[in-house]
């Protein structure tokens, strides 16, 4: 059983928490629309939580300071996004604006998580949990370019539904990602294409060559006498 120094334990472990978060995030986003206050809790909460699991990897000090600045900015934008407090073409603005800044908050923590797991000395359980963290996070950062490419050219995927695109987008990265590809989503423009191609090819390499290494490394140093 698990007492309680093994329950903070396991909370304060970095990538136990990312893990939780990310799928929060995950519930966040499928919430629909017109459901504004959750979603924007939901979207904060992640925005927070990124900020200390950033902080906790321990990046070089000018990473930490300009990740606070885009967590700080994305916090401020927000609002005017889910509510629509601004005029249509200020609005399209902020909302491009944001999605671009959210993807370089779910981007940043990729290749810091992969430069840490991948100068460890040792593969361990954690290690593996950060390389499923950054599959993950590829499909989220994925799924919000699309969003943003959405915004520019509405005509650039066909079978999204305006109530509820960012759970189509979302669906849609991660179908493209693991290459399943159910084709009711299908990217019209080429830069739409090339992004989904690049998605997908990403799903086979990563798995295939990063995951399949630290798992194999696991099993070595778990072997090993003593």
């Amino acid at each position: 059983s698990m007492d309680s120094e093994d329950f903070v334990e396991l909370t304060e472990n970095k990538y136990n928490r990312l893990l939780t978060v990310i799928f929060l995030f995950l519930l966040a986003i499928v919430v629909p629309e017109r459901y504004h206050l959750a979603k924007l809790a939901g979207f904060s909460f992640f925005l927070i939580s990124m900020l200390s699991i950033v902080r906790q990897i321990k990046p070089v000090r000018w990473i930490k300071r300009f990740y606070t600045l885009l967590i700080i900015c994305s916090l401020l934008l927000l609002p005017g996004w889910f509510f629509q407090w601004l005029t249509i073409d200020a609005l399209n603005y902020g909302q491009l604006l944001l999605k671009l800044v959210l993807l370089i908050v779910i981007g940043l923590p990729v290749f810091l998580i992969q430069k840490e797991i991948f100068l460890t000395e040792k593969v361990t359980a954690d290690t593996i949990k950060g390389g499923i963290a950054i599959y993950l996070l590829l499909g989220l950062a994925w799924a919000t370019f699309y969003d943003a490419l959405y915004g520019v050219t509405s005509s650039a995927f066909s079978g999204i539904s305006p109530s509820q695109y960012q759970a189509d987008f979302l669906h849609f990265s991660f179908v493209t990602l693991t290459t399943v590809g159910y084709g009711e989503i299908l990217p019209v423009t080429t830069l739409a294409r090339v992004s989904a191609d690049l998605e997908a090819i990403a799903g086979v390499m990563y798995p295939a060559i990063l995951i399949a290494r630290l798992v194999s490394l696991y099993k070595s140093n778990s072997q090993e006498p003593g």
